[in-house]
């Protein structure tokens, strides 16, 4: 089961503890917005571009080349990030609830950019109705539980990484899976379909060790 939590408010302490700590530094990080890992797409990235009531342009009209020259950095630094985590780049305009344009929401799928600006994207014209439903299917599909990031983050460790872990309780506590695994394999097997903690470390050493097994085998 996913257990995750409703946006509440921003918490801001970070940046005011940076912008502290920085004085009069110019900073050399981005924030994201937003950053999900979709089953699909992999990795997206959401930038968030409010379009203030008193500008000339709307969610529709507006576009980071109109200002690229004021923001150049950012969305460089968007699109470096986008190429290290070989991530899909969202830019969203939008404007504040209860103003005029409100219902105004331009989806901008970034393909390609250059020193002077997005060369290559996608746009979608949404309103507030059918983006929030766009947005609550992408979110929905990007919801992990606690059991399976585990299995992911531990899925990328070595299997000698994964043998070094102590387990913490139980029968076998204070060893390490590599050593159960020589005198204990059936308690292994138990732990790995458990709920306790370490199991999915566990699996996953148990399924790479069988692959290991097999290549030797021939298999």
């Amino acid at each position: 089961m996913t257990v995750s939590k409703v946006l509440g408010h921003d918490d801001t302490s970070g940046f005011d503890f940076v912008k502290r700590t920085l004085k009069n530094n110019v900073t050399s990080a981005i924030n994201f917005d937003r950053l999900q890992k979709d089953p699909i797409k992999g990795y997206i990235i959401f930038e968030f571009l409010k379009c203030e009531e008193g500008q000339t342009v709307t969610p529709y009209t507006s576009h980071p080349n109109r200002y690229w020259n004021k923001n150049a950095s950012k969305f460089l630094s968007l699109w470096r990030a986008r190429q290290d985590f070989n991530a899909t780049l969202y830019l969203v305009n939008y404007a504040e609830e209860n103003t005029k344009f409100e219902d105004q929401v331009l989806l901008i799928e970034v393909i390609d950019m250059d020193e002077n600006g997005i060369t290559s994207e996608h746009q979608t014209k949404h309103t507030m109705k059918s983006f929030s439903k766009w947005f609550i299917t992408v979110n929905n599909r990007c919801l992990k539980s606690k059991e399976d990031l585990a299995y992911e983050i531990y899925n990328n460790k070595s299997i000698d990484e994964l043998g070094k872990i102590t387990l913490r309780k139980g029968k076998h506590q204070r060893e390490t899976i590599e050593k159960i695994y020589n005198t204990d394999f059936g308690y292994l097997e138990w732990h790995s379909c458990s709920n306790y903690e370490y199991s999915k470390a566990v699996m996953c050493y148990l399924q790479k060790r069988k692959h290991i097994n097999e290549q030797d085998k021939g298999i």
